[in-house]
C-alpha cells in the first residue's frame, strides 16, 4: 500500500496558515508586554527574564545578566533596584574589580519565579490539554524550526537577507 504525498498546494496552504498564526503569537506577546507596563507595581515578564537568568547561577556581573536576559543594560540598573528593593535580588560589588555590580538571586526571587512558572505551566497544560504526546511533539518541532528561522534571521543585517542587496554601498 502506498501513500500519495501531500499535494504542494495544501502544504503551502499549511505554511500559510503557520505563518498567520505565528503572527497571531508576536501580536499577543506584545500585548501581553504592553499589559506589563500598566502595573508597574507586579513582576513584568523583563523582571521574571532577568530573575530566571540568575537562576541557575551563585550570581553574575550585572552586565552579564543584561546579556543573559536580553535586556538593554540601562535598564537593567533601575529593574535591579526595584528588584532589591523588594528583597528579590542581591547587590554586592565585585570582589576583584569594584566597578562591577555582582547580582545575586533571594530566597524570596527564587521562590517568587517558582511560582510564577508552575501558574503559567498550569495554564499552558490547560491550554494544551485537548492535544495527544505526537500533536505536542510535532508543535515542538515546528517552535524549534521558528526559533532556529528568527536566530538566522537576527543574525542577518536588519533581519532581511535582501535587504543588504536594495541599500546603495
Amino acid at each position: 500500500m502506498t501513500t500519495t504525498p501531500p499535494r504542494a498546494d495544501a502544504r503551502e496552504e499549511g505554511i500559510e496558515r503557520l505563518a498567520l498564526a505565528w503572527r497571531e503569537v508576536v501580536v499577543a506577546e506584545r500585548r501581553l508586554r504592553a499589559h506589563d507596563c500598566q502595573h508597574p507595581d507586579e513582576l513584568s515578564f523583563a523582571h521574571l527574564r532577568a530573575l530566571g537568568a540568575l537562576e541557575g547561577e551563585e550570581e553574575m556581573s550585572a552586565g552579564r545578566l543584561a546579556a543573559a536576559a536580553d535586556l538593554a543594560p540601562g535598564s537593567v540598573t533601575q529593574m535591579l533596584d526595584a528588584l532589591e528593593e523588594r528583597g528579590m535580588v542581591r547587590r554586592t560589588r565585585s570582589a576583584t574589580d569594584r566597578r562591577v555590580v555582582m547580582v545575586a538571586l533571594t530566597e524570596a526571587g527564587r521562590e517568587r519565579v517558582a511560582a510564577r512558572r508552575a501558574a503559567f505551566r498550569a495554564r499552558l497544560r490547560e491550554a494544551l490539554t485537548d492535544l495527544d504526546a505526537s500533536e505536542l511533539a510535532a508543535g515542538e518541532r515546528v517552535l524549534g524550526r521558528l526559533a532556529t528561522l528568527l536566530r538566522g534571521l537576527a543574525s542577518t543585517e536588519l533581519g532581511d537577507e535582501e535587504s543588504t542587496t536594495d541599500r546603495p554601498h
